[in-house]
């Protein structure tokens, strides 16, 4: 693929990824990065993998984004005028552990191999201003060689089909949506900035069924992730939050790529359902699935996602000061309770990596800072996993032992 020349209008989401950046990296943190790991039976050949990505000009392209600030210092993503190629990072495991390297600017990619008892890992890790859940794994498939992307590596910006009045009847909306969902106790955790800690909830492929008869048990036809927020939340409020408010708002991630587009495409494809779930529908989990799910169905009736859509792309016109007041307007500063995202299967057609089998695959959640606490619902080759993100300051690890014992309860029947 030629290095094709493009400059690019940073979308709504990709500068809400932004914002969030912002935030992290004031306490001199890595910023907001996520990560995708891929681990293999026996060990990868570094000379080998290092040629591969080194030659790959889609991953040269990515690694050498050039980020422009334009009038009002609005970004936009243009291609690099140096060219350079992604940096991969070798580790052997030891009883002290890896320091992997720091992200210094939002606009690079970076690799990690780590080898540790016979098996190698692949950590991939980009900003999330880059890539969404679908964009990180599309890399994967890259450096596996199953996808061969063509053209520059962001969509074209997708042209307005409406006049400017409905757009800004679709704004006002979303606004007057995420200003009614907020709740007068939003139950939230406050914290100074502290290493992140990362728990996996990793369950077998026979738990994984019986996880998914509950599901039907509690009647989630429509979604599955309905049942696994109302889980969440009910272990959340038993646990971390027992004293800590009395309702959780938070924004829920929906794909907005359409079914066969973009498996190059990168950037972010979402927009976001708001759940205003207080403690008093936290007390039954089939309860708390229905209560859940009437949200999401009248917001999608409503068409709730589109109109906050034209939210975002009308925020992206602001300066980042002006967009970061608009944004934490509602919640008065604090944002949300906790991050929930459901991506459902991870790589499910990759069985193999350069030869190896594969024989574990995770999401990991960006930095929990705000709101403190993320986490990930994925599965991968039938089996459930739960990732949780979370501030080793606001939540320490017999808590987060608890939560997960409370969701195990609920999950399994």
């Amino acid at each position: 693929m030629s290095a094709t020349g493009f400059s690019y209008k940073i979308s709504g989401a990709d500068k809400f990824q932004f914002l969030l950046d912002t935030h992290i990296r004031r306490n001199q943190r890595s910023g907001n990065i996520i990560k995708l790991s891929i681990e293999v039976n026996g060990n990868i050949d570094v000379s080998e993998l290092r040629r591969m990505v080194t030659t790959n000009e889609f991953l040269t392209q990515i690694n050498s984004i050039d980020i422009e600030e334009g009038f009002l210092k609005i970004p936009r993503w243009k291609n690099g005028t140096i060219l350079t190629p992604v940096k991969i990072t070798e580790h052997i495991e030891t009883d002290e552990g890896i320091v992997f390297t720091k992200e210094d600017s939002p606009n690079t990619l970076l690799i990690d191999l780590i080898h540790a008892q016979g098996n190698s890992v692949l950590l991939i890790s980009i900003h999330h201003a880059i890539a969404d859940n679908i964009g990180i794994q599309n890399i994967a498939r890259v450096i596996a060689g199953t996808i061969k992307p063509e053209g520059p590596p962001f969509a074209d910006e997708e042209k307005e089909t409406i006049s400017f009045a409905q757009q800004l009847i679709h704004t006002l909306k979303a606004t007057r949506l995420v200003f009614k969902k907020t709740p007068k106790r939003m139950a939230k955790l406050v914290a100074t900035e502290a290493a992140t800690g990362i728990s996996t909830l990793d369950f077998d492929e026979e738990e994984t069924r019986d996880i998914e008869e509950n599901v039907v048990k509690n009647e989630a036809r429509l979604s599955r992730s309905s049942f696994y927020l109302a889980a969440t939340a009910m272990a959340l409020k038993q646990t971390i939050f027992a004293d800590k408010g009395d309702s959780f708002f938070l924004p829920v991630p929906q794909n907005k790529r359409l079914r066969g587009d973009g498996k190059v495409t990168m950037g972010n494809h979402l927009s976001f359902l708001f759940y205003n779930i207080p403690f008093s529908k936290l007390n039954n989990l089939r309860e708390a699935t229905a209560f859940i799910t009437e949200q999401m169905v009248q917001q999608l009736k409503e068409q709730s996602p589109r109109s906050y859509s034209y939210l975002l792309k009308t925020f992206r016109f602001l300066p980042l000061p002006v967009y970061d007041f608009f944004f934490k307007l509602p919640t008065k500063g604090a944002v949300c309770s906790f991050l929930f995202s459901d991506v459902g299967e991870t790589l499910p057609e990759m069985k193999t990596f350069m030869g190896k089998e594969i024989v574990e695959v995770l999401n990991y959640p960006p930095n929990p800072c705000p709101p403190h606490i993320t986490f990930v619902v994925m599965k991968h080759a039938g089996t459930l996993k739960i990732i949780t993100s979370y501030n080793s300051k606001a939540i320490n690890s017999d808590e987060i032992t608890m939560f997960e014992d409370a969701l195990t309860e609920l999950l399994l029947p």
